[in-house]
């Protein structure tokens, strides 16, 4: 059985209501919020919480906001621990690392067996092999990282034209003929400007949802393969 758990930490469950936001003048007109977005309440919501509640979350909110604690404890899980695959070694070593820091806080943490999926990643390997400006016999080399839970290509891997689309709206248009047994890029640039400006879950989430449905609605069209990058890749590429 792999193992794999779960810790709840209250505190910032309340800070998702911080943000304030004006009553809305047509209920029934309302656009669903982006994905991504901070949740937000109405004035009659925020007033059934307690001022001094209120206040107690303003101040642990602040208090993450100017405090490196949480920067220092994502490195060392990314950069000491590592890959966190459901069920695997290093999911596991995880879970026990914030055990013991939330314990060393003062929290009562109890660990649970459960039983996840596992998904083991083999190699990954890709290279453009037709390309403008190409030398006579030159190839060029490409990283890359399967999303968790990916089919693998055939053993010998497969090799197909890009098709670079900049959104789903893109890739509707071209339709099945324009689609089909090619590899799919979608080029979708990250809003940074909208990230600075505050805005840093709505411009995750436009960016990020090509990688939750992108291979799904490429499938829709018959490609062979589907990836994501910051930038066009107007070639023929070999993957395995």
């Amino acid at each position: 059985m792999s193992r794999a758990r779960v810790i709840l930490c209250a505190a910032f469950l309340g800070i998702l209501f911080l943000t304030p936001t004006a009553p809305a003048q047509n209920q029934q007109s309302k656009q669903p919020a982006p994905f991504g977005a901070v949740p937000q309440m109405t004035t009659a919501q925020r007033d059934n919480f307690p001022p001094q509640l209120l206040d107690q979350l303003t101040t642990i909110k602040n208090a993450a906001l100017t405090d490196e604690y949480a920067y220092r404890q994502v490195a060392y899980l990314t950069e000491n621990i590592g890959p966190r695959l459901s069920g695997s070694v290093q999911a596991n070593a995880a879970a026990e690392y914030v055990a013991n820091e939330l314990r060393r806080l003062g929290l009562e943490i109890k660990l649970e067996p459960v039983t996840v999926p596992h998904w083991i990643r083999g190699a990954e390997t890709a290279e453009l092999t037709e390309y403008p400006g190409q030398a006579a016999g030159a190839r060029q080399k490409i990283i890359l990282a399967a999303l968790g839970g990916s089919t693998a290509t055939p053993v010998d891997g497969i090799s197909a034209e890009i098709v670079v689309v900049n959104n789903f709206d893109q890739l509707k248009g071209l339709g099945r003929e324009n689609v089909a047994g090619k590899i799919v890029l979608y080029n979708e640039i990250f809003d940074q400007q909208k990230a600075t400006a505050g805005l840093s879950f709505v411009a995750y989430g436009e960016a990020v949802r090509y990688r939750a449905a992108g291979a799904k609605a490429a499938a829709e069209r018959l490609p062979r393969w589907t990836g994501s990058t910051p930038r066009s890749l107007w070639s023929t590429i070999s993957t395995s």
